[in-house]
């Protein structure tokens, strides 16, 4: 028998409705974006739903429950084929939990543009973007919370970032987060591209960093797990632009989580891969590029493009 209690109180979160909302791997410890459902007809008697991740996130969190004991390992578990109705059964939920995600994300994107609509220019004095020494473009402000815009490779609007003036983060509740971005450096007016190549990477203020650095197009996918699925949905959109990820170096972390997903987004695309530092040596502390001098960050990315 799952314990979806167990399940939340180990991971840092929470019991609704009878499923265990837990933080998506790589996500704040806030976030509640993975579902842990009990379910008789799945072999392991459980289904796994990351809402801001992927297929590939879901299999990550099925591993960690077994590496933890909440659900048996493959070796334990009777071979069995799942039946017809069992594959019906579960098709059946998938698609309807899908509908009430989608249902909820409309809504909660509706509230997210009256919120922006509602907002008003951000303010250069803002406690963050004075100690990021970032320019205020592309976002606004609500009351004194920084407000960047998320949208789709379609470029519609569902879901924005608040930023505390110290720097906390969170997005709006219920909105969709997964395959979304920030980008400035808008195409021209004919719709080209504009010049030089489009710069990827994590969050907001890196990026931000990057465009005042380098004038560069720049696109923010709010976090490293997202970043490859940011990746791929704007080499669709230009298949033959030049494009740069710009990792984070966390180095401080026992797999340096920056450095990996941007190779990773980087191999998925044909782009480059540029770091803050020359060497990634672990043990080091953490840096992203808006954490060095501007002129450095016009460098890396410049070296980046030359293969250095």
């Amino acid at each position: 028998m799952i314990d979806v209690h167990a399940i939340a109180a180990h991971y840092g979160g929470e019991v609704c409705k009878g499923n265990a909302l837990i933080p998506t791997p790589g996500h704040s410890h806030r976030d509640r974006g993975t579902a842990i459902k009990p379910n008789n007809f799945a072999p392991d008697g459980v289904l796994v739903a990351c809402y801001n991740g992927t297929t590939a996130d879901a299999l990550a969190v099925k591993d960690m429950l077994r590496r933890d004991g909440f659900i048996a390992s493959d070796s334990k578990l009777k071979a069995r084929s799942l039946t017809v109705a069992e594959r019906r059964a579960i098709r059946q939920a998938d698609l309807t939990q899908k509908r009430k995600r989608l249902a909820r994300e409309k809504m909660a994107a509706a509230n997210a543009a009256r919120l922006w609509n509602t907002s008003h220019p951000a303010n250069a004095a803002h406690p963050y973007l004075l100690s990021k020494g970032l320019d205020p473009f592309g976002i606004r402000q609500s009351g004194d919370k920084l407000l960047v815009p998320m949208v789709d490779a379609s470029f519609c609007f569902w879901n924005v970032q608040r930023i505390c003036p110290d720097g906390f983060k969170r997005f709006l509740p219920d909105c969709r987060t997964n395959s979304l971005f920030w980008n400035h450096g808008a195409p021209n007016l004919d719709g080209r591209p504009t010049d030089g190549p489009l710069v990827i990477g994590e969050g907001f203020g890196t990026m931000a960093a990057i465009h005042m650095a380098t004038g560069h197009e720049v696109v923010a996918a709010m976090s490293a797990h997202n970043l490859e699925t940011v990746a791929r949905a704007l080499r669709k959109l230009y298949p033959s632009r030049e494009i740069v990820i710009a990792a984070d170096d966390d180095s401080h972390m026992r797999e340096n989580l920056g450095i990996l997903t941007a190779l990773k987004a980087a191999h998925a695309i044909g782009g480059h891969v540029a770091t803050p530092r020359p060497q990634v040596n672990s043990g080091e502390l953490s840096v992203d590029f808006a954490d060095i001098p501007r002129d450095q960050v016009k460098a890396r990315i410049a070296a980046a493009r030359q293969g250095g």
